[in-house]
This record gives C-alpha cells, sequence and structure tokens, in this order.
C-alpha cells in the first residue's frame, strides 16, 4: 500500500516511545519440540480437522491446489480424503510436513542476529519462559 517493501521499514530506527525487540521462544531440544508437534496434529485432528476440509472439499470451484490447500496438515487431509493415502500415512505426513515447517522457521529465526532466544523448557513451563522473556525485555530497556 505503501509502495515500498518490508524491508524499508526495517532498516528505519524504531520510533522512540516503541522500542521493538525481537524474541522468539525456542523448546530446547529437538525431541520435545517434535513432542509437540505430534500432540498439536492430534489436537487438531480431534478438533474436526478431516471435517473441515472435508466441507471445504464439497464447495462449488474447490480447487485442491489453491493457496489456501497447501497449508500444513490440509494437502495431507485432501490426499487421505480422495482415497490416494490411508489414515496411519496421512497423520504421519502431516505430522512431518509440520516438523518440516518448523525447521524452516528456526532456519529463518537464526538469521537475525538481532533475535533474542528464550529458550523453552522441556516441562512446558510457559509461566516460566514469559517470565524469562520479561526478564530480557526489561533488561534491554524496552520496558
Amino acid at each position: 500500500m505503501t509502495g515500498k517493501p518490508l524491508s524499508h521499514f526495517h532498516r528505519k530506527a524504531p520510533h522512540p516511545a516503541f522500542p521493538m525487540l525481537t524474541a522468539a521462544l525456542v523448546p530446547e531440544d529437538r525431541a520435545a519440540l517434535h513432542e509437540r508437534i505430534e500432540e498439536r496434529f492430534d489436537a487438531m485432528l480431534a478438533a474436526g480437522l478431516l471435517d473441515e476440509v472435508r466441507q471445504l472439499m464439497a464447495e462449488p470451484g474447490f480447487d485442491a491446489n489453491s493457496p489456501a490447500m497447501r497449508a500444513v496438515g490440509y494437502r495431507q487431509a485432501v490426499e487421505f480424503l480422495e482415497g490416494r493415502t490411508n489414515y496411519a500415512a496421512f497423520r504421519l505426513a502431516g505430522i512431518a510436513a509440520t516438523r518440516q515447517l518448523a525447521k524452516r522457521q528456526l532456519t529463518w529465526l537464526r538469521r537475525n542476529p538481532d533475535i533474542h532466544w528464550i529458550w523453552w523448557e522441556k516441562d512446558r513451563d510457559f509461566a516460566r519462559a514469559l517470565q524469562v522473556s520479561t526478564e530480557i525485555l526489561a533488561a534491554a530497556g524496552v520496558f
């Protein structure tokens, strides 16, 4: 809308009233991340992912190749619902696709030297992670 790329705004100095700090909440070990991804995918299934995709497929003009249908889990669900794979393979493919996405996200985050890493403890103590992040922000003078 401005005619300028996003990178233009990233290069500009932040407004003094709104200092910014980029932080990433990251599991401290890959096994914990993989466990959480599997749990989350199963929760999506329990919440009705297949019913949602089934409804989308019933819509006039449905296109399995549309950008929206390339979302993690949707492509795999379409393959299952069209009978091109079984349930176990669908579930494993959805989990694998989610792991690949997480890996790409972490790779992208590592390229930014200004990110403050907040290591998520294996016991999933989000309250502690938020406390640590608040301490980091305060130490950086953000608030």
